[in-house]
């Protein structure tokens, strides 16, 4: 098996440590270092990815914070002991050693930019595990594409090219929050510009979502039957920003139905569990809130879509055997003039 880009790259490092380390070391990244620093509390615990010979490292450390500097070379991290780093770990960007949440930092300068661009995902993804309530730095060089380049001591290095939407979007993606993206012309290289990034872990809170039990003048309540797992459930979907709930049960009604409604009542409260592969065999586990209205429609006609297959009215007391369990319930509910909180 052929070595991968990121392996070839490894080894070039390794072979060309100290003329790296003697050109690159005095560059003064002072003043992206000093931006990143703001948002880092007293003492923060930081790691330097991929931080060659310690050039970075050291600044962190300087300024107070337990840094930790994370390569896969072992030259640059013999050329890092020797500039005087203590902390040091040869690791893959995409496999950290550290626990989920155990660090509040992370300085990625001209690092993340030899893997394939398919790769950037996961190594971010990483990231954002090792991350607490914390902040990364992301600079890579602008430009288009991949390529290979010649540093001019017989080692070829693998290299990717970004544009800045494209750094934003790959931090968001990851669930980062970005918080800064500029560019800044290297001092050496008039054809040289680098994408500056701030991304700060995003708070993760569970789903709200809406149902909406709709009923026709025969007391019987509308099911759709989804897409994605085949199973019967009431119409109803996620909440988008800026909206209110109420908003969000008419929208999802009108987009998984065809119908105009009129909401009667707020039945419920609804706090729920559903586990991996709920809706489709590689949907991930996740929590939700749901807010149940009763409704009767207003207008419009049935109308297939892409995540409905099929509609049906149904007796309260004859739902079908293959309905969302948690659905049975809310059903119950709506017939009945109640009020509920439930949480299953």
């Amino acid at each position: 098996m052929q070595p991968d880009e990121t392996q070839r790259t490894t080894q070039a490092y390794d072979e060309i440590a100290p003329h790296f380390a003697a050109k690159f070391f005095g560059t003064d990244l002072s003043s992206q270092l000093d931006h990143f620093c703001t948002y880092l509390q007293p003492g923060a615990q930081v790691v330097d990815v991929g931080c060659g010979p310690g050039r970075d490292l050291l600044n962190l450390a300087k300024r107070g914070f337990w840094a930790v500097g994370v390569d896969r070379s072992a030259g640059m991290l013999h050329e890092a002991l020797a500039r005087g780093a203590k902390r040091l770990v040869q690791a893959d960007t995409r496999a950290l050693p550290f626990a989920g949440g155990a660090l509040d930092g992370a300085w990625a300068c001209a690092s993340l930019l030899h893997l394939p661009k398919a790769e950037l995902p996961a190594a971010l993804t990483e990231l954002r595990r090792a991350l607490g309530h914390g902040h990364v730095c992301l600079i890579m060089k602008q430009g288009q594409g991949e390529s290979w380049r010649d540093d001019g001591q017989g080692q070829r290095r693998f290299f990717a090219y970004y544009h800045p939407a494209e750094v934003e979007l790959a931090l968001e993606r990851a669930e980062f929050h970005v918080l800064h993206n500029n560019l800044e012309q290297d001092k050496r290289r008039s054809d040289l510009t680098w994408i500056n990034a701030i991304g700060w872990t995003k708070l993760i809170t569970p789903h709200v979502g809406a149902n909406t039990a709709i009923f026709n003048d025969a007391g019987q309540v509308l099911l759709t039957r989804r897409q994605d797992n085949g199973l019967w459930c009431l119409p109803g979907g996620h909440m988008d920003m800026g909206e209110r709930i109420d908003q969000t049960a008419i929208r999802e009604a009108h987009e998984e139905t065809g119908l105009r409604i009129e909401l009667e009542r707020l039945v419920g409260l609804y706090s729920s569990y559903y586990p991996p592969g709920t809706f489709g065999k590689d949907s991930p586990a996740h929590g939700i809130l749901i807010a149940l209205f009763r409704a009767e429609v207003a207008g419009g006609v049935l109308t297939p879509n892409a995540e409905v297959t099929e509609f049906g009215w149904f007796d309260p007391d004859q739902l079908p055997e293959d309905l969302i369990p948690q659905h049975v319930q809310r059903i119950h509910d709506a017939v009945h003039e109640t009020q509920t909180v439930v949480i299953a």
